[in-house]
Order: C-alpha cells, then structure tokens, then sequence
C-alpha cells in the first residue's frame, strides 16, 4: 500500500529526469520488473488440480487428516510437502478412487518449522499445483457455524489459532477471558496464506455489547492487508472478538486463522538479511519488539534458498507469527546510530548489505562505501518485499559531498546508479519518502558492482515426465549489467533430475530438458531452473528462475509472497504413460533459407489410439514448423521446418506438445526438444573452364 504524498514526488521528479530507468533486483530472487513477455504454457490436462481451502495446516509434532479437493485426484502415488513430515495416503473407504477429493494423512517432527508452506499431490499421470500448507505451533479451534451475533458468540480457550471461514454480509464473533493487567495479542491471517479475505478484528465488551472504539485493527503496516491488535487489559472480564472482511465480502474461499494468546508480535527481522553460510544473531522490529530477545540462526549456504525464518518469543510465552529472514552472497550489519551525516556514516563493504530504520522524525542513515574509479555500483533498498512499509529514498554523494546519483520515486525500486569519477569514498544516504518513522519503518540497503546479471522468470511450475524420459521447461532470460552473452541453463533437480541448455546471445527464451533418472519412483521431485553467466571479477554468476506471477495468482493475489516459494517448482515422475512422443530431426542441420522436417514416433496404448494432434510451441525468430496430426491408428507423422534466410545460425531447439485422447479425457504430452543445427548457406563452388580444343 502506497503512502506517497504527491507533493513530495513531484519535488524530486526535476531532480531524476536526467536519471536513466533501471530495472530493479531483489538481492535474492532477482525478478527483473520489465521481463519479456513469455509464451503461455498450460499444465497437461491429466494432471491433478487442487482446490483445497488456504487454510489447511498442522501443529508440529502431531498427525492430522487433510482433506484435499480438486480434479484428477485419483490414482494418487505420492504427497510432497515443502516443509519436513510424513505424508501417507490411506487406502481405506475406496481412497483414491474419487477424481474430485483425497484424505491424505500429515505427520510432522516436533521442529517443523512454524509458518507458510506447500502441499502438492502426484497422481500416475502428473503433479498437481501447490496450495498454502500452514504449521503452526498453537493449539486448532475449528470455528463453528453459529457464531454470526455477539448472542451466539463461540467461546476460544487462550491460547488457540481459530480456523474460520467469512460468508458474506456477516461477521464471525468470539468470546475470550481476560485477566487484568494482562496483554493478549489478536492477529488474522488470510492474505498472507493465500486468501481473497481483507480481515479487520473489532473487540467488544461482551456484557454491554458495545465496541470498545479504540480497540480495532485493519491493514496493520507490513501485514500485507492483514490485521493484528495487542492489548494490555486494565480490568478482567470477557471480551468479544469480532471478525470480518472489510467491505463484507465473503464466500467459500474466504478462509482465515485467527491467533489469539500472550504472544509477541513482530513485523520484520531485524536485522533483516543474513550472509549465507554463517552464524548470525537476528532480533525483531515493529510496535512492541524492541524487548524481544535475539535468536541465533545458521545461515544456510545453498544459493538457491532465499530466506530462513524467525519467530518472536518471550521466555515465558509462546511464539508469535515467523517472519523472513532474507539470504545474501554478501556480508551483512545492522545499522547503528548516530549517522546522520557524512562524518558519522557507517562503513559498509562492497559488496555488502546493511538493515537500518527510520526510528525517528527526519531520520538518515549514512553508510561510507570505499570505490574504484571507472566501476559501475549499484545502491538499492529493499523495503515491501521484507514486509515493511517504508519508501526509501537512496542518495549517493561523492568524497566533496556533491551528489552524484539518486533513486527515482516514480520507479517501484529506490535503486541508484553510479560510477566513480575518481577512486574514494562515497556515501549512500537513505531517508523516508515519506518523512514517517518509527519501529515499523525498516529497510535492507545492499551496496555492489553493477555486473553482469541475469533474470529468469519461469511460465509453469509444475510438469511430468516419465522415469527415463523428460519433457521441457520454458525459460524467459533477460540479462542485465549490459551482459549479453550466451546463458547456461540447468535442471537443479538433486540425484532423479537433470537436464540442461545453452541460450545463445541475442535470444531471450528457450526450452530446457527435463530428463528424469531412469528407475526413479514415480512421485513428485522438487527442482530449480539454474541460469549461470561469467561474471566481471571470473567468478560464476548463478541465479535460479522465478515464478512471480504464477505465485501470486495461486496465493490469492498477494502482493509479495515469501521468497522462497518463488523458485519452487516440482515434477511428477511417471510410469510409462498412456502414449508417448519421440523426435527426430531429419536431417540434423538446416541451412538458412532452406528447409528440413522433425519425424514423430508415437506409442500409445489401447486407449489412446485415436488422432493425436501436434502442436510446436514457441518457435525461435524466423523459423517455422508445421506439424500435421499423426493419424487413428497410426504411429509415425511429421513436421515441415523451414528456416528463413534471417534466422540466428546456432543450435535451435524445437519443442512439440501431443493431445489425443486417452479413456474419452484429454490427454497431453510435452517431449524434451529436438534441436536442430542452423547453418550459414554454403558457398558455390566455382566451375573450372575447359580449355578449348582447337578445330582441324
């Protein structure tokens, strides 16, 4: 939610004309705000579907029975869940017979972290989308369907999390006890678990009735729409707790978890980020944090993981809602006071990263960043995506004190570019858009060399292949930094998958295969799309492809969804399917200008000998394949290739999609690319002259 006076942005409007639009990177998913636009890929219509509430979820420690809806549900061979626990599929009562419902049983250690997680099912034909998975270490109170007046208010034992569901035009309403002098805090979780539900909780005296006027909570800053209220009681009695949607939307998605106990509440972490692979001490900011103890946490080293997570927890208490510890490849700090100036700024090494807020009115934070002559840096604060609300803007002064770059408000990233006329040392100065502070106003600044970078955004999170087989994966680069070279692209997919791909310069998507392990178990396997670049200082560039807007459609729009969910992706390893697709390019390099085919060979089974249609998808600039659809009954089709003389000479990998129809139901199936060379046109041997005879 943006805060931005007008009035303010237009002041600074003259000073960033002359500035150059940056595209902004988070310092660990890397999500390019201007990628291209990607071709649309649409899971296999086999697959299984979930459309299972937001508001599943378990304690640690303890068993419970999910009960999972969706489509294509049947025939279910394995449950993947993204946190640690077992999870079983009974087989009893003709279980896993119904396309559209499955009981799955969950079983998880007493450390499973607490927080939002994943859940997916494998069928034997495919894996399905993720929905919210939620652990949570306070005790389940399912809500009950007649508590719509402060009447028949549904009484909650402390402390509880309450799993609820708002209908339209109607409020939910429940009676807590409270002692005097005790404080008890009341959160809502919906938006950040995945729900449409914009919560708002009202608290009211439950003698009289009345709302207690001061007592409410709507949109608390970095919450994400979501609401939480603590408060000290002066007297005891009972309380009533009122839960609603904003507007009175409502409906059978609007599910929500209330929390209620002698909990602390914290917004973000603090500091917020953390260097992978070391020891850290992490504490907590927001209204009512700065008491809170510290927690030790070990950094993970794998890059792929973006975020590790903290709960706030008094020592005699229970722990309040986890919060995002963000990963870096950088040393990071916590900010320290006073640093108002130049003369005061903390030191900062390049490349590094520092958490710092605005604590108080008029507030900027200086940091001293030593630079190399002729080097391009970067200076970039990270604000929403930690869930804090400030608005940062980022100044670079040169040793003299003349600033020398700023970030652009009209951007949605506070980013400054520079690069140093002289070597020396410089100073970021960052300070609120806004002129607000206080605890909630928390930002991450992270200072280094603007070298080559890619971005990688993924289309679909989720496919099958068979053990022994692949398929493809669709890939969308944009490379940045000015690099413009060839891109490495890998399957991440431990011991059962692999795969990989080069992206020649001058294209920006391609077709990676995903190769499963012959005799792998058929199930669901996590992976990453890994993209790696030679960097300026030798070293290897590695970044892992991201699922920004397939995420935030599944999570009910959220407006920044945990880090970590972005580069998730998960394959089914099936049994041999019911038909099957391999290609052949014939012959296995075209000239420019000319033409070529790719030969089909189809096995299918009994039930999928009807027409199978062939789709190409995502053809490469100036190159074209038309496929014509294998016959009923028959096994062997084509596709006519024909590359244009402006086509790019390189290896271009085509991918095809089958459909036929297996048992009546559509059924699909993507091969892994068929590559063919393109080559320049070969030059004409000139012809040698016969000499002349002479005539007699």
């Amino acid at each position: 939610m943006s805060r931005r006076r007008p009035s303010r942005v237009a002041a600074l409007a003259g000073f960033a004309a002359g500035l150059s639009a940056v595209v902004f990177l988070s310092a660990d998913v890397r999500q390019a705000r201007s990628q291209p636009k990607q071709p649309a890929i649409l899971p296999a219509p086999q697959a299984p579907t979930l459309t299972s509430p937001a508001n599943l979820g378990a304690k640690p420690g303890e068993a419970v029975e999910l009960a999972l809806t969706g489509t294509n549900l049947a025939d279910p061979v394995a449950v993947f869940l993204s946190c640690p626990g077992k999870a079983t599929i009974p087989t009893d009562n003709k279980n896993g017979t119904d396309a559209a419902k499955l009981r799955v049983k969950v079983e998880l250690p007493a450390d499973c972290p607490p927080g939002l997680h994943a859940v997916r099912v494998a069928t034997r034909n495919g894996v399905s989308n993720f929905r919210p998975f939620v652990v949570d270490t306070l005790p389940v109170v399912a809500e009950t369907d007649a508590n719509r007046t402060k009447d028949a208010a549904q009484p909650v034992p402390l402390p509880a999390v309450v799993t609820g569901r708002a209908d339209a035009e109607a409020s939910d309403f429940f009676k807590v006890k409270a002692a005097a002098g005790q404080t008890l805090t009341f959160e809502v979780l919906a938006r950040r678990i995945g729900s449409p539900l914009d919560p708002i909780v009202v608290l009211h005296d439950a003698k009289t009735k009345r709302e207690l006027i001061d007592l409410y909570a709507d949109d608390t800053p970095g919450l994400q729409a979501d609401c939480r209220l603590t408060h000290t009681f002066k007297d005891g009695g009972e309380f009533l707790v009122e839960v609603r949607d904003t507007t009175y939307r409502g409906g059978a998605d609007f599910f929500y978890r209330l929390r209620v106990g002698e909990f602390p509440g914290a917004t973000t972490a603090f500091p917020v980020a953390a260097q992978r692979g070391q020891a850290a001490k992490i504490g907590f900011a927001g209204p009512g944090a700065a008491d809170l103890p510290p927690v030790d946490v070990k950094a993970p080293a794998d890059p792929g993981v973006a975020a590790v997570y903290v709960a706030p927890k008094r020592a005699a208490g229970v722990a309040g809602w986890p919060v995002p510890v963000r990963l870096s490849d950088w040393p990071e700090a916590a900010e320290h006071e006073p640093n108002n100036d130049a003369k005061a700024a903390n030191p900062l090494p390049v490349p590094g990263g520092v958490s710092g807020r605005f604590e108080k009115a008029g507030d900027v934070d200086c940091f001293a960043v030593a630079c190399k002559k002729g080097l391009k840096y970067a200076a970039a604060a990270t604000t929403f995506e930690l869930n804090s609300p400030a608005e940062v803007l980022v100044r670079v002064l040169d040793p003299k004190g003349a600033e020398v770059a700023r970030s652009d408000p009209k951007q949605p990233a506070a980013r400054a570019e520079f690069t140093p006329a002289a070597d020396g040392v410089y100073t970021v100065a960052c300070e609120h858009l806004n002129y607000l502070s206080g605890p909630n106003e928390v930002y991450h600044l992270a200072v280094t060399p603007a070298g080559p970078d890619v971005a990688v955004a993924l289309a679909l999170d989720r496919c099958e292949a068979p053990a022994g087989g692949g398929t493809a994966v669709l890939a969308t680069v944009t490379r940045l930094n000015g690099y413009a070279g060839p891109v490495e692209l890998s399957i991440a997919g431990g011991d059962a998958l692999g795969g990989k791909a080069t992206l020649p310069a001058g294209q920006a998507f391609t077709f990676v295969p995903l190769l499963a392990k012959e005799g792998t178990k058929p199930g669901a396997y996590p992976y990453r799309v890994k993209a790696t670049i030679p960097g300026a200082d030798g070293k290897e560039v590695v970044r892992f492809g991201t699922l920004l807007d397939p995420v935030k459609a599944a999570l009910g729009g959220m407006p920044n969804p945990p880090a970590e969910l972005l580069t998730g992706c998960a394959a089914a390893v099936v049994e041999a399917p019911a038909f099957a697709l391999t290609l052949t390019a014939d012959p296995a390099s075209v000239e420019k200008g000319k033409a070529g085919k790719v030969v089909f060979e189809a096995t299918r089974e009994k039930a999928a000998d009807g027409d199978i249609v062939v789709a190409a998808l995502s053809l490469p600039a100036n190159v074209t394949a038309t496929p014509k659809p294998i016959a009923k009954g028959q096994t062997k089709g084509e596709a006519a290739v024909a590359v244009a003389p402006a086509a790019a000479a390189g290896p271009v990998p085509l991918v095809f999609r089958a459909t036929t129809k297996v048992g009546g139901k559509d059924y699909a199936v993507t091969p892994p690319p068929v590559v063919i060379e393109v080559t320049e046109p070969k030059k004409a041997e000139a012809k040698k002259e016969e000499p002349k005879k002479d005539k007699k």
